[in-house]
């Protein structure tokens, strides 16, 4: 699951639908807004506390504990706290199911992805976006936003389980006329963020990329249930995909197993 801001609400739709069809993954890794649900899952939060937890924890609107410190502007305390209360232990050990984060390591400028060890700093830094959130110091190293160096992490996992969907929220079409510095600004963050993933889509077997993200920019939390409607509608269409291939193939393998039964009689 990639990172976007708010857009990555879409992400607990998509988990939510492909849940209802009786789909659930057997690994999964996130980044950013996507580390967040990503652990939330691993935890056992259920979608709508999911849904409560980023509309209200990871937004920058409304997040209580505000800070002008020269690393950045909010802190994600609230999330945090979610995290402790919900933890057994600080420990990736605990997540039901193996579970990778993906980290920006501030001082050497790469990326790191973490699946071993304590995972709350590792998430929280992994949706801190330079300048808005204060980075996460662990150990003798300062870490940011996962999406500025690798926004997904397919490679990471996909020796894990047979079939790998990657779900991207940051989708790239064309763009018409675009006016204004903020525009100019949005644009060219995410051009520069995509070319990150793009070694990574060779690892996905599926991918739900939802062109109506593009309508929303990363700090729209307060439209949460919109985008969500969103993710859960593309999950459903995939999740009818799968269901329909697999109806395909078992009737491949029944039309199959009586052609071999004919011979042999």
């Amino acid at each position: 699951m990639s990172g976007g801001g708010a857009r990555g609400i879409a992400h607990i739709g998509v988990l939510k639908a492909l849940d209802e069809c009786g789909i659930q993954p057997s690994v999964i890794s996130g980044v950013s807004m996507g580390a967040l649900v990503a652990v939330s899952y691993g935890l056992g939060i259920d979608y709508d506390e999911l849904l409560y937890l980023v509309k209200k924890g990871a937004n920058p609107l409304k997040i209580k504990s505000l800070s002008f410190r020269r690393q950045g502007i909010f802190d994600l305390d609230v999330v945090r706290e979610v995290f402790e209360k919900k933890a057994a232990k600080d420990d990736f050990g605990i997540l039901k199911i193996p579970t990778f984060v993906t980290v920006t390591n501030f001082n050497t400028g790469k990326f790191e992805i973490i699946s071993k060890g304590k995972f709350i700093d590792y998430t929280l830094a992994s949706a801190s976006i330079p300048l808005l959130f204060t980075p996460v110091k662990i150990g003798n190293s300062i870490y940011v936003d996962g999406g500025l160096t690798k926004n997904m992490a397919a490679a990471a996992i996909s020796k894990y389980c047979d079939k790998v969907i990657g779900v991207h929220v940051n989708h790239i079409g064309y763009a018409g006329t675009i006016s204004g510095i903020k525009e100019i600004a949005s644009r060219t963050f995410h051009l520069a963020v995509y070319n990150t993933i793009l070694n990574e889509l060779d690892y996905c077997d599926f991918l739900i990329d939802p062109p109506d993200t593009a309508n929303y920019g990363v700090l729209d939390f307060n439209k949460a249930d919109e985008i969500f409607d969103l993710g859960y509608k593309e999950g459903m269409k995939l999740a009818e995909q799968l269901q329909s291939d697999q109806n395909i193939l078992q009737q491949a393998v029944v039309k199959l197993k009586k052609a071999i039964l004919k011979m042999q009689l």
